[in-house]
């Protein structure tokens, strides 16, 4: 008797008490190598931290396919740049899938676009069709290829044109571009990251380069190809061999959330970056760049309404 009581007390107790409550998971796209990953797990370190409730986890994925997850609500939030979740959402990406419910939280940091040839090679990217010369982009699907052929397009030329007069396309990974360089197996390719990079200057201890140019009208084009996209100068003596400033592209990352989303996720996230900025200061070349200044900039996507929510309320421009 005296246990069924007391067991009947618990299963009141609990029944009054309401169901425990329940953990929600934040998975957040963090790319697959460079900065990304790091800006990714930073972010889900503060949310850990700060949003009681919430356990987020950094999920590996190229921008497209991570985009695509959220818009079909397998991610929550990803770091993308804007020239290509802007192309992306129109379905111009190189899957085709449109995702029109994706949504921009804040402006983040950026990083030039530095092509380059070797030494006695092409000086410009319009060059690049000139004779039989073997170029990098890697895959058609990843973020060098979706930005070196509007760059060529804005240019005049194309990877077609580069074949068509004997060159070759080259699609391996990343990290073998050095080797390909250093092994005399390439004429030209194409980098992003801070000045200088310390990637480029293995390039330049051997066998040294020249970065590519392009003209302001041919970087106007290209801000027209693609939207979000900007420009800065690689200042003279960045590298060896450069006796004269370069233009260049500058591309902007930004974090984005569906339309979707829960909106209390994404306003505590939103205010959660905007107050912490500086805990992601130091991890890497342009992390100094996040800020709460400019949380618009450079975004071609809708801004998603939690997040604008709180900046009407806080004033941010």
């Amino acid at each position: 008797m005296i246990r069924t009581s007391l067991a009947a007390g618990l299963a009141a107790a609990l029944a009054l008490a309401g169901p425990a409550s329940a953990e929600t998971f934040v998975r957040i796209g963090g790319g697959l190598a460079g900065t990304f990953p790091i800006f990714a797990a930073k972010l889900a370190e503060l949310i850990n931290e700060n949003l009681e409730g919430y356990t987020a986890n950094v999920v590996s994925g190229n921008v497209e396919k991570s985009q695509i997850g959220i818009e079909t609500g397998e991610l929550d939030f990803n770091i993308a740049p804007t020239f290509d979740t802007a192309k992306i959402a129109r379905g111009e990406g190189s899957l085709g899938v449109a995702t029109p419910n994706v949504r921009h939280v804040i402006t983040l940091y950026g990083s030039p676009v530095q092509p380059l040839a070797r030494l006695g090679g092409p000086e410009t990217i319009g060059e690049l069709d000139d004779g039989p010369n073997r170029v990098w982009m890697g895959q058609k699907s990843g973020f060098f290829y979706q930005i070196f052929e509007p760059m060529m397009q804005a240019a005049g030329t194309s990877p077609e044109a580069i074949v068509d007069a004997g060159g070759v396309i080259e699609e391996y990974g990343y990290l073998d571009e050095v080797q390909g360089f250093q092994d005399g197996k390439l004429d030209a390719g194409i980098f992003a990251g801070p000045v200088p990079y310390g990637l480029m200057m293995q390039i330049a201890e051997t066998p040294g380069f020249q970065l590519l140019k392009m003209t302001p009208e041919e970087l106007d084009r290209l801000e027209e190809i693609l939207p979000g996209m900007t420009r800065t100068v690689i200042p003279a003596g960045s590298y060896p061999n450069q006796d004269e400033d370069v233009n260049a592209p500058f591309y902007v990352n930004h974090l984005v959330a569906s339309a979707n989303a829960d909106p209390e996720l994404v306003y505590a996230v939103t205010k959660l970056m905007y107050e912490n900025f500086g805990a992601f200061h130091g991890l890497f070349a342009g992390s100094e760049e996040i800020d709460d200044k400019e949380v618009f900039a450079h975004n071609v996507l809708p801004v998603h309404e939690a997040s604008m929510r709180f900046y009407e309320e806080v004033g941010a421009e």
